[in-house]
């Protein structure tokens, strides 16, 4: 089987290498001849673990390409996966404009029947809208091909992609052809996906289990970070909280792990698009958009816990922690640290910044505030002489570090865990201020 992926973000390239590790031949196609020419030489644009090795070994067996040419791929596929971005527009309604015209792509240049399966998220009404647009293109042709377009949303979580889509919780397939789903699902037999993680349903629905999914996480962080906030001025303890609420199994323990606020390419994107998207049909999701302005509450919250803890920040040293939204991914798109960072500057601080991957992509996010900010290599040169550690991102190594070290080489001991890393065994020697634990200083 000939399988064509178009738009190598990470997800493209983490399907590109599992399928063609399965006996499948991929051709993986993008406008972008930079990152082709990246992937051709063995390297990634993006970090994800395990990922350069898969691509690597997936390239070696002649089953996985990388292309530019996206006519050639087209014309030898049978199925073909569209991965590209969709963006927002201003008014943070999502946004085909590189979709179409991939639909557009494929109208002119099949020459055999295709199935056109949909991977990015994107709104209801999505499938009908790349099928006309595939069917228009054909007709100015005057072309009779068959073809299918089938829903299928990813689930795949940044830091453990490949894990995920080899080993997939659920696979949503949605289309009104019972032949194409089958056509898909063979693909997906090849993964050794069980019959019952399958969740067959209609193109709408499955475009918007996407969307439900993770405005409720969006909405189940935002809950758990008010419980952590209103914790702290209880005297309770969060992790205690949280823990016996995730007992309960009408709630279960997953994304109940209070934090400065919840970031990544998914969760604000798609919670701000359903707002709109309800909104395009009449409907005010409340819930939904008190969760959004609570996540933007949470970050701001995290600097107004420095300041009343350490007073004065003007003149003072921070060094942080973390900077991606979640670890093991470099993605900083609307992370807390952002926030974080940018409000402590403006209080006057000077930031000393360590992140394991984050800090090539911190340099232009945060270029307005480079004066202020130095980039490090280690958790000890973030904390040399610094008034202050926060710590952002769980990074598995800073729950490693020689926290001796660090405390010989700071000049004052705070240290802020916005992620609870230490949990009950906080570092020693330090005045140690928790998210929603109660402050204390252990010696």
């Amino acid at each position: 089987m000939n399988i064509c992926i178009i738009g190598l973000g990470i997800l493209g390239i983490t399907y590109g290498s599992i399928l063609s590790d399965s006996d499948v031949n991929v051709i993986c196609v993008d406008t972008d001849e930079e990152t082709i020419d990246m992937l051709s030489e063995g390297e990634l644009p993006i970090y994800e673990p395990g990922l350069k090795a898969l691509v690597s070994t997936s390239v070696s067996t002649g089953r996985l390409y990388f292309s530019s040419n996206i006519q050639s791929a087209i014309k030898k596929s049978e199925i073909i996966f569209i991965t590209c971005e969709v963006p927002t527009n201003d008014h943070d309604f999502p946004d085909l404009r590189f979709m179409k015209p991939i639909a557009q792509s494929i109208g002119n240049h099949m020459e055999t029947p295709i199935t056109v399966v949909i991977k990015s998220t994107v709104p209801p009404g999505t499938c009908q809208i790349i099928k006309q647009t595939i069917q228009k293109t054909l007709d100015e042709r005057e072309a009779d091909i068959a073809f299918d377009v089938i829903s299928n949303p990813d689930f795949a979580r940044k830091g453990s992609m490949i894990k995920d889509c080899l080993v997939p919780d659920m696979v949503v397939i949605g289309s009104d052809s019972k032949a194409a789903v089958e056509r898909l699902k063979s693909v997906y037999d090849s993964l050794h996906v069980r019959e019952e993680n399958y969740v067959i349903t209609d193109p709408q629905s499955a475009e918007m289990i996407k969307y439900g999914v993770n405005a409720f996480l969006a909405t189940k962080l935002s809950f758990i970070n008010e419980m952590a906030l209103l914790c702290e001025n209880a005297n309770a303890n969060i992790l205690d909280v949280s823990n016996g609420m995730g007992r309960d199994e009408r709630i279960g323990k997953g994304f109940l792990e209070a934090g400065p606020g919840y970031g990544g390419s998914d969760l604000p994107k798609d919670s701000k698009a359903l707002v709109e998207i309800a909104k395009a049909y009449g409907e005010d999701f409340m819930v939904l958009k008190g969760a959004i302005k609570a996540n933007e509450k949470q970050k701001n919250k995290m600097v107004e816990k420095i300041k009343r803890t350490m007073g004065n920040l003007d003149g003072k040293t921070i060094g942080i922690l973390g900077l991606s939204y979640k670890p093991e991914t470099t993605d900083m798109r609307e992370a807390p640290s952002i926030n974080i960072v940018k409000g402590l500057v403006a209080a006057g601080a000077r930031i000393q910044i360590y992140c394991p991957e984050g800090n090539q992509e911190a340099k232009w996010r945060l270029h307005n505030e480079k004066d202020e900010i130095s980039y490090c290599h280690n958790v000890y040169e973030a904390a040399q002489d610094a008034d202050a550690l926060v710590l952002i991102t769980s990074w598995r190594e800073f729950k490693g570090m020689d926290q001796e070290r660090v405390r010989t080489v700071m000049k004052d001991r705070f240290f802020f865990d916005f992620r609870n890393l230490f949990g009950d065994e906080p570092p020693r020697g330090f005045i140690y201020s928790g998210l929603g634990i109660p402050e204390r200083e252990i010696n």
